[in-house]
């Protein structure tokens, strides 16, 4: 029969857990991914769909710098919708998790602590991956030839 200390037990159960939380590092990181290449679609989507309002833009007079300016700005508002809205989303899906996942699942829970910080990073990745997703498409609405855009419906 083999015996072993407290502190056995304890770094054992502890590294047990934290492999548990590399595996959710990776899926979040996944559903980050996940979620740009969405956003990246829904922008050639939407690029797709305006690429004759765009063009008339450029024939009034608009530079290609100035539509690479609007565009941007567009795609950073939506950013910053999705931000807002992750935030209390975000908070709801912890408490659930805490106080009913938790439980359930393991039986025990833990303190909720809400801080600013992983609220603010994830409101500044919300608007980072648009902007960062908004860029080929812009680049891709100048490249356009006008007159093709024009004739397009």
């Amino acid at each position: 029969m083999r015996f072993r200390s407290t502190e056995a037990i304890r770094e054992g159960s502890l590294q047990i857990f934290d492999r548990t939380f590399q595996i959710t590092e990776v899926l979040r990181v996944l559903a980050g991914v996940v979620a740009f290449l969405g956003v990246l679609g829904a922008l050639l989507s939407i690029e797709l769909e305006r690429t004759r309002e765009l063009a008339i833009l450029r024939a009034l007079g608009l530079t290609p710098r100035e539509l690479i300016t609007t565009l941007l700005a567009q795609t950073g508002l939506l950013g910053v919708a999705a931000g807002l809205a992750a935030a209390p989303i975000g908070v709801v899906l912890a408490a659930l998790l805490v106080h009913v996942i938790n439980r359930r699942s393991f039986g025990w829970s833990m303190q909720l602590s809400l801080t600013p910080g992983p609220l603010l990073v994830g409101f500044l990745l919300a608007i980072s991956a648009a902007l960062l997703a908004g860029i080929y498409p812009a680049w891709r609405t100048i490249r356009a030839g006008l007159a093709t855009a024009l004739r397009e419906e």
